[in-house]
């Protein structure tokens, strides 16, 4: 199930995904779904020169490391995300903080509340919507 734990630098999914990694995602995740030739010639627009091999074996990782789904279309494959960008993003944030409480515990949790101090009023804000939310819907339960 992706994705997995941090694993390098970069920016959002960039920690999690390679960047031709990442660049096939996006191109899937456009389209819906999509054949290694659609994906190599979208690649191919954005200044890439990769060969056919290179694009399906990229295809064939993502698929087993749970990124895409495959399905047998004639002689070819299509590709499809298992997850929207947007659910991946939460699953890979779920993935990391369930990480740091089990290893962390009350330290990382601390820490997270002693971080709050440094981010833009905006996102305390959303924050504290995301809280009121999440009593709203213990209420319900």
């Amino acid at each position: 199930m992706p994705p997995g734990l941090y694993r390098k630098p970069g920016k959002g999914l960039e920690k999690f995904l390679g960047q031709l990694e990442l660049e096939i995602m996006e191109i899937v995740w456009n389209r819906g779904t999509a054949t290694v030739t659609e994906v190599q010639a979208a690649l191919n627009q954005q200044d890439h020169e990769l060969a056919y091999t290179t694009v399906m074996t990229v295809l064939a990782r993502l698929a087993e490391k749970g990124w895409l789904m495959a399905e047998k279309q004639g002689r070819a494959f299509s590709y499809r995300a298992t997850h929207s960008r947007q659910v991946a993003e939460a699953q890979a944030v779920g993935g990391v903080l369930r990480a740091l409480l089990q290893d962390f515990g009350e330290v990382a949790v601390a820490q997270f509340v002693k971080e709050l101090d440094e981010i833009a009023p905006e996102q305390m804000t959303r924050l504290a919507q995301l809280l009121q939310e999440m009593e709203q819907d213990d209420e319900q339960a």
